[in-house]
């Protein structure tokens, strides 16, 4: 009688923690366990029968089929280049201001976060492409033109532009490296090159020899932002509303003053 009462009393427990969770992975294995506490309770009443229904088709094959749903839509796919301080990697963990905001807004969403490193150049493209749902790392509104789905500016910036060297080769002479780090590999190494950097990019590259490179700061008021799937027009205006509530709440201030100062 004692474990009829308990299995009783854990089904709705069960329901009411999966039905009250944001993270929908969390929910499945929620449910999951409820089928399995289910198909125990009809033991228990001697329907063996049902019980195993319940485990083979509730337990498993239910629970499998969202773990696959949810591995395709339960996720915010960011793509960027590494920019220090914004998003960029340290060890095996992706930290920055950035992160932490797309962070924020995945977990408001019900969503896990991913974020890819990729060329800057194939930011966009991969955004066309539907491989990802937002762009990130050191992306400047005002010169985002093409684009249709542009966030709101978060943060000021500026653009500074980086030109010369001493280590003429004409294979690295390139307007735009294919990596961030790529771009500190070529002022290491003194290589020619010219290249417009935005403020974070540029504070990191000032920290190498700049004496052989001409830098001159570009004109005008610039701001970060982040870039949106364009057949996600939903999406963009859930991000504005939450960039626009961390601001009203002073916790962007927050988060630029722990990784911007």
């Amino acid at each position: 009688m004692t474990a009829r009462t308990v299995l009783l009393l854990l089904l709705p427990a069960l329901a009411i923690f999966s039905l009250s969770q944001r993270r929908r992975l969390t929910a499945v294995m929620g449910m999951g366990l409820f089928s399995l506490v289910l198909a125990a309770t009809y033991l228990f009443y001697h329907a063996p029968d049902v019980a195993i229904t319940e485990t083979a088709i509730g337990a498993a094959l239910v629970t499998f089929i969202y773990v696959l749903a949810i591995r395709k839509t339960g996720r915010l796919v960011v793509v960027c280049d590494e920019a220090p301080r914004l998003i960029a990697r340290d060890g095996g963990e992706i930290v920055g201001l950035e992160q932490e905001i797309m962070h924020g807004f995945a977990r408001e969403l019900g969503l896990d976060l991913v974020v890819r490193i990729v060329p800057r150049d194939d930011v966009g493209a991969a955004l066309n492409r539907g491989e990802a749902d937002v762009g990130a790392g050191g992306i400047i509104r005002e010169v985002q033109k093409k684009a249709e789905l542009i966030s709101m500016g978060f943060l000021p910036s500026a653009l500074y532009r980086v030109s010369g060297g001493i280590v003429k080769d004409a294979k690295h002479l390139r307007e735009n490296e294919e990596y961030f780090e790529d771009t500190l590999e070529a002022i290491r190494e003194q290589r020619s090159l010219s290249m417009t950097l935005d403020l974070a990019r540029f504070l990191a590259a000032s920290r190498l020899n700049l004496s052989n490179y001409a830098v001159e700061r570009i004109e005008g008021e610039f701001s970060y932002c982040f870039l949106v799937s364009q057949d996600q027009p939903e999406l963009l205006i859930q991000l504005n509303a939450y960039l626009t509530r961390l601001t009203e709440s002073g916790e962007m201030e927050r988060l630029i003053e722990r990784y911007m100062s």
